[in-house]
């Protein structure tokens, strides 16, 4: 009775799953698609018989294989393609096998619902089905409605037969539900199961059985898919997943259970890789309640928008934390800063600030002079909120950072809860930025600066003085902390005592380093130019020199003439041992003062009577 499945509206698939059985492999794969009732499953029955060379699975059997399969099959069946849950641990082995199959020639037939580019399934199934060959089944048309219930419906009265043909039944499955239901109503000349006895209903039974052999086939289908539809809703509920929107429709019309599966299949698609995302974040941005209310939701179909709206923004936040935290010492906070009568103020405020005592809107300033500990201090803010404030977003943008790319960087800093930019002085004369619109721009935001200088004109703004915090120079007690960072990353000698004497030193970190390079005799030569003294550097260092040199010589037992003659002899005797000398060296003379005589980094020191001139090398 095969040809009672065949009507004009179908018999071009059926002609061509002809093809295929007489050429498998040829065409592959081949998907044919339609709307759920158009007839797919029961032509390919029709055709295909489970058993040795072919296997037929619908999407609860396709999940519950085990790949790769030990079993060869001729040809390979897959029904309703958009209702199998595709998941990551399982649909990477189930690619494997479909690859197989179609490079070992086995024919692969795969049916859906929707149109190839309508499909929701994983790129490289879709992939796989667009290399092959596509089929659908059109829409019933009033020709195939007549054809159809010509063909299974002979002995239809007039009445129920024209008004199934004018129906607009789109499906077989809803023309033969259609033509039911009239029977049922009972049409004024229709008889139905209630008005027949004894012989006459088992003729129409029997009736039944030979001529209209698809209704039986059409009911089976349903009711295995509507279990089916069951199994798939239990399993989903013990996973955890809000069935609530199944429940409603699982006792009504099977296209309404397949519309509801279709779509609540897709969302659990889209929740299983939701979940994917939202395990990446960083759960310090969460608070205990929030996290409960996403991973509760995170099975929820009906929470996807809202989900992916959430989970994006805290993509954000977190690629935001990520990459700000690169520029922190992570290593250096509260507990690192030393406390001294130049930076209470400021360890004041960092302690305030950071137990939310003062209000986080608004600008704050600190304020000192180059190597006093400005950085030191915004860094520890900065590690301080990371450790106590996990869910706030701080940015940290400084000069080498920010110069970079500017407007981007800029940009960025303005996304984040709580904004912190070092050297803000530095940034705008040497990195050329114009920092007052960033400034105006996010006035309503909280942002800490350091500076060299006032900051009215860098900022544009009126900063109240209790919003300002100046760090005077370090005392003797942080001096000696800076002292021991740079013996502890330098390569000093640690036979010298480099504390005796460290009283003397005036200014911050960089002249503490200058000092410690004196102290150890170690000329450190540093290829970035702002290491290079300052113009008031030079002259600080020259007085400081010009005392030690005074002391040198008056420790001498020579005078300093008899020197200078041994300078001169020495040079004369160095130019005729050297043809081409690039540069006169003297050393002996030196070498009486070189445990007394400081080398400055690009500096010579020469010594004229009682005069000290000091000459920048070029």
């Amino acid at each position: 009775m095969m040809d009672t499945y065949i009507f004009e509206f179908n018999k071009e698939i059926f002609d061509f799953l002809q093809k295929v059985v007489e050429g498998p492999g040829k065409y592959n794969p081949v998907y044919i698609y339609g709307k759920p009732g158009s007839g797919k499953s029961t032509i390919i029955r029709s055709i295909f018989k489970p058993g040795e060379d072919v296997l037929l699975l619908k999407p609860s059997e396709l999940v519950e294989l085990t790949f790769p399969l030990k079993e060869k099959y001729r040809y390979v069946i897959i029904l309703d393609i958009d209702l199998v849950p595709f998941n990551d641990d399982w649909v990477k082995k189930f690619f494997i096998q479909f690859q197989d199959w179609i490079d070992s020639g086995t024919q692969v037939i795969v049916t859906g619902s929707q149109p190839p580019d309508k499909l929701d399934i994983p790129e490289r199934m879709l992939s796989e089905i667009r290399g092959g060959v596509s089929v659908g089944i059109k829409k019933l048309t009033g020709k195939d409605r007549e054809e159809i219930v010509n063909k299974m419906f002979p002995d239809l009265s007039e009445d129920i037969r024209n008004s199934a043909i004018q129906s607009r039944s789109e499906t077989i499955r809803e023309l033969i539900g259609y033509i039911k239901s009239m029977e049922i109503g009972g049409g004024e000349e229709e008889k139905t199961e209630a008005h027949l006895e004894g012989e006459q209903f088992r003729d129409l039974v029997r009736s039944l059985e030979e001529d209209m052999p698809s209704i039986t086939q059409e009911r089976s289908i349903e009711e295995e898919l509507r279990e089916e539809y069951r199994a798939k809703l239990y399993v989903w509920e013990m996973k955890g997943f809000n069935c609530e929107r199944l429940k409603k429709v699982i006792d009504g019309p099977i296209e309404d259970i397949t519309r509801e599966f279709v779509s609540f299949t897709t969302d659990v698609q889209r929740l299983v890789e939701l979940q994917r995302r939202y395990g990446l974040i960083d759960p310090a941005l969460l608070t205990d309640e929030e996290r409960k209310e996403i991973e509760t939701d995170l099975f929820n179909p009906d929470k996807i928008f809202e989900l992916d709206r959430r989970i994006g923004e805290l993509e954000k936040r977190s690629k935001l934390k990520t990459d700000f935290s690169r520029y922190l010492d992570l290593e250096k906070g509260f507990d690192s800063l030393v406390s001294g009568k130049g930076n209470q103020d400021v360890l004041s405020f960092i302690k305030d600030f950071v137990e939310k005592k003062i209000e986080w809107t608004g600008v704050y300033g600190i304020v000192g002079k180059r190597g006093y500990g400005k950085t030191h201090h915004l860094n520890a803010i900065a590690v301080e909120l990371f450790r106590n404030h996990p869910q706030v977003i701080v940015g940290y943008g400084g000069l080498h950072n920010i110069i970079q790319n500017p407007e981007g960087m800029l940009a960025t800093l303005s996304e984040c809860d709580i904004i912190l930019l070092d050297d803000i002085d530095r940034i705008s004369t040497k990195g050329g930025v114009d920092l007052r619109p960033f400034f105006k721009k996010n006035s309503n935001k909280c942002i800490i600066f350091t500076s060299s200088r006032s900051p009215e004109e860098i900022t544009d703004l009126d900063i109240p003085d209790n919003r300002i915090f100046v760090l005077d120079e370090p005392d003797l007690e942080v001096k000696k902390a800076m002292l021991k960072v740079i013996i502890e990353m330098g390569d000093y000698n640690k036979d010298v005592d480099y504390e005796d004497g460290l009283e003397k030193v005036k200014g911050g970190f960089y002249e503490v380093e200058f000092y410690a390079n004196t102290k150890s005799r170690r000329v450190v030569v540093e290829e970035a130019e702002e290491e290079i003294p300052s113009e008031e550097k030079v002259e600080e260092i020259e007085e400081e020199v010009i005392e030690e040199v005074k002391e040198v010589k008056v420790s001498l037992e020579e005078p300093v003439e008899r020197i200078e003659e041994e300078v001169e002899e020495k040079a004369v005797e160095e130019e005729e041992r050297v043809e081409e000398p690039e540069k006169t060296k003297v050393s002996e003379p030196f070498e009486e003062i070189k445990g007394e005589v400081p080398k400055i980094e690009g500096y010579d020191i020469n010594i004229e009577n009682v005069n000290l001139r000091i000459t920048k090398e070029l």
